[in-house]
């Protein structure tokens, strides 16, 4: 209750308003506002060293964790992909040299050659399905530079292409395909069933550049994510050369990552912030697509916008946006951007309950410094409040309040009373001098009265006797020729009657001394008058005529 009525603002703002704060409720008000200004000034120390929202930096903090935990995690299955593509791409130059050198044949002379090119496809699809059996991967191909139809208007490469339809199943062994593209025959032979994207040689744009590509060293390439032609999938494949005797690029083979298979191998668990989401993005003229551990980041219409925020990166999906991190790496030889994100509106929600903690907190802290405040202010504020109203009603009964400073101050009053008495006493002596003086200096200034009269009078005699000694003619000149004057030079003519200075007059009138001096020129021309000095005697003696004649 005593809380409740220290915190009463209405009444608090009408006490105010009419009487002021009372001392209790003053220091009360006054230790709270020094203990939420030291708040203040932390919550903004807080502010600039990043400290203030820690459940902002916790979600970073984390985030950053993972990200750095799925770089290196992609880094190696690609590195463990493309080691098994080595050896995959070692064991079909072999196999290759091994069926050209039985069959006395050169690899130039396979172009066109349908029957030399099945027989090799069938010698080459073991080693195919076993390497996708041993790699992680959703698929498996070689193709080689050479075609069994060259007529076709649409270039196609002879080859084996194998993919998983079932990668749910924890063994992938005698899986079915869901895409198989090689010769018939050989298909035929394996026990394969056909399926409506079955073709029989393959399209790639890998042989355009690929001298250029692996010409500096590079061991294998990852290619960007894409649509696997004649499906609805997306996937990325891992690159690596097959070459021949002399080290020509005969061919090329490798995996695929569908996006299945990406999201099945960096799917998280619910964390302690929810749905993390891992993604290896692809750049293309600033705008972003890739494989997602969550399959509704997938498929992407318009691709992803990616900007940089407050120590953090806002991915833009169109449809949601997420919050999170990003790492450059480089896999093969290209960079990669890998990204760990949360939903923003998930990302938000964690930030508000964090800044609610932090408000109750505040809230809480300054309760307790209000509580803090009262308890003081009955502490040390009301005695001191009792021993006024003790002096006040004379009730003093010389109790201390064993308070030094206010025992000190009390003992001051006292003796400020008694001097003030005699102080009093003092004034009331200086008072009856003063009435004393005043009377006499009533009695001067009536005198000095009666002497102004007289000074007076003999101005008005000076002033006749000095009109005789002007010349009447320049004189009547003078005043006939006051109404020529325009507005502007009687303004100066009026301000010299003033005694105004020529350097005040061009101040008052904002003009230069070469204008006031032309206007100068002007009104001595019209008056007749030769000097200020002249000027000034005849307008003094105007002035005494017209004040006489009013008087008259």
């Amino acid at each position: 209750m005593n809380l409740l009525k220290y915190l009463d603002i209405k009444s608090l703002v009408k006490q105010f308003r009419t009487e002021g704060l009372s001392m209790r409720r003053r220091f009360a008000f006054y230790v709270f506002s020094v203990i939420c200004l030291f708040l203040a000034v932390i919550i903004i120390l807080l502010n600039l060293f990043g400290i203030l929202n820690p459940t902002g930096r916790q979600i970073m903090n984390d985030l950053d964790a993972r990200l750095s935990a799925c770089s290196e995690r992609i880094e190696r299955d690609c590195d463990e992909l493309a080691a098994c593509a080595i050896s995959f791409s070692g064991q079909l130059e072999t196999s290759i040299r091994n069926y050209l050198t039985e069959n006395n044949l050169s690899f130039d002379e396979l172009k066109d050659n349908s029957d030399a090119l099945d027989a090799l496809q069938n010698i080459l699809y073991d080693s195919v399905y076993l390497n996708m059996q041993v790699a992680p991967a959703s698929g498996a191909f070689c193709i080689l530079d050479t075609t069994a139809n060259s007529d076709s208007g649409t270039p196609f490469y002879s080859g084996i292409y194998l993919k998983y339809i079932n990668l749910y199943s924890e063994n992938t062994v005698n899986n079915d395909f869901s895409i198989y593209r090689g010769s018939f025959s050989t298909g035929k032979s394996k026990g394969i069933n056909f399926h409506s994207g079955w073709r029989n040689e393959s399209s790639t744009a890998f042989f355009e550049n690929c001298e250029e590509i692996f010409s500096d060293g590079t061991h294998y390439v990852l290619s960007h994510a894409a649509t696997i032609p004649d499906t609805w999938e997306r996937a990325r494949y891992i690159y690596v050369p097959v070459r021949d005797y002399n080290d020509n690029i005969i061919g090329v083979c490798g995996f695929e990552i569908n996006d299945l298979l990406f999201q099945l191998s960096y799917k998280t668990e619910n964390g302690r912030w929810g749905d993390e989401v891992c993604g290896l993005l692809d750049e293309n003229g600033g705008v972003y697509s890739g494989q997602f551990s969550s399959g509704r980041y997938n498929n992407i219409e318009n691709g992803l916008n990616i900007k940089n925020k407050n120590g953090s990166v806002l991915f833009d999906f169109g449809n949601e946006k997420c919050v999170g991190l990003t790492k450059e790496i480089l896999l093969g030889n290209e960079s990669f951007n890998v990204a760990v994100m949360i939903p923003k509106t998930q990302y938000e929600s964690f930030l508000r309950n964090g800044q609610v903690n932090i408000l109750l907190i505040f809230l809480i802290v300054a309760i307790l410094a209000a509580v803090c405040c009262i308890l003081m202010s009955k502490k040390y504020v009301s005695p001191i409040l009792k021993k006024i109203e003790q002096v006040k009603a004379n009730e003093d009964s010389g109790e201390q309040l064993r308070i030094r400073e206010i025992d000190d101050l009390f003992a001051f009053l006292e003796e400020k009373d008694n001097y003030y008495e005699k102080q009093l006493y003092d004034l009331e002596n200086a008072k009856r001098f003063a009435e004393d003086e005043a009377r006499k200096a009533k009695e001067e200034y009536e005198k000095a009265s009666e002497k102004y009269e007289l000074a007076k009078s003999e101005i008005d005699r000076l002033a006749e006797k000095h009109k005789e000694e002007i010349v009447p003619e320049e004189y009547n000149f003078f005043v006939e020729n006051l109404s020529m004057l325009t507005p502007a030079e009687y303004r100066v003519y009026e301000l010299y009657l003033s005694g105004k200075t020529a350097k005040q007059i061009a101040e008052i009138l904002h003009i230069t001394e070469n204008t006031l001096k032309y206007h100068n020129k002007n009104i001595y021309s019209k008056l007749g008058i030769s000097s200020r000095k002249q000027l000034l005697r005849f307008a003094a003696l105007k002035q005494h005529r017209d004040g006489k004649e009013d008087w008259t």
